[in-house]
């Protein structure tokens, strides 16, 4: 899939004036970028995770070397070219659920509540509009995430379902995951 009609890459300004650019995950020059972008995750929020990604074979197998069709990255560089979040759409295959996508974020920590969540998720909106996406789920950890569940419901999502006592943390306290989903429209009309 071409992004560059999708507008990559495209700068984004954090409330605290900091420049970072969004663009999607480049295989072949990010597999270093990657592996430090989740080094620097603490073993907490890596817990949460859907990978084991500090495997570097996992990154490399798994979140490098992806089907565009099914998985579409973005991420976010600092001024340094660092990448300092990683959000992601994963699509299902034409058919039955062709229509909807996942999605999955995860931001450097010292880059959390500067915004930086809020507008890669409203770059996963618009790149699902984009693609003719009519329904988008997330999935949030409650007592972990809460942040992140408040941000997705100012973006029009909403709790679809609780499952209770889904997540465990690793001192094994259990957490409910709240599955959220959004509706889009197939387009906007211009004025």
């Amino acid at each position: 899939m071409p992004t560059t009609k999708h507008g990559y890459p495209r700068p984004i300004i954090l409330k605290d004036g900091c420049e970072i650019w969004l663009r999607p995950l480049d295989s072949s020059e990010d597999e270093k970028r990657l592996l430090d972008f989740y080094r620097r995750l603490s073993a907490e929020d890596r817990w949460y995770l859907w990978h084991d990604v500090s495997d570097e074979r996992v990154v490399r197998e798994g979140l490098l070397h992806y089907d565009p069709n099914l998985m579409l990255p973005i991420v976010a560089l600092d001024q340094d070219q660092r990448i300092v979040g990683k959000a992601t759409l994963y699509r299902y295959f034409p058919g039955a659920r062709g229509h909807v996508a996942r999605l999955r974020l995860i931001l450097d920590p010292w880059l959390r509540n500067k915004r930086l969540g809020t507008y890669m998720l409203l770059d996963l909106i618009q790149l699902a509009v984009n693609l003719d996406i009519s329904l988008l789920v997330a999935e949030f950890i409650k007592g972990i995430e809460d942040r992140a569940i408040a941000s997705a419901a100012r973006l029009d999502f909403f709790a679809q379902a609780v499952i209770p006592a889904y997540a465990r943390d690793p001192r094994g306290n259990s957490y409910d995951l709240c599955i959220m989903v959004k509706r889009l429209h197939g387009g906007y009309d211009d004025f």
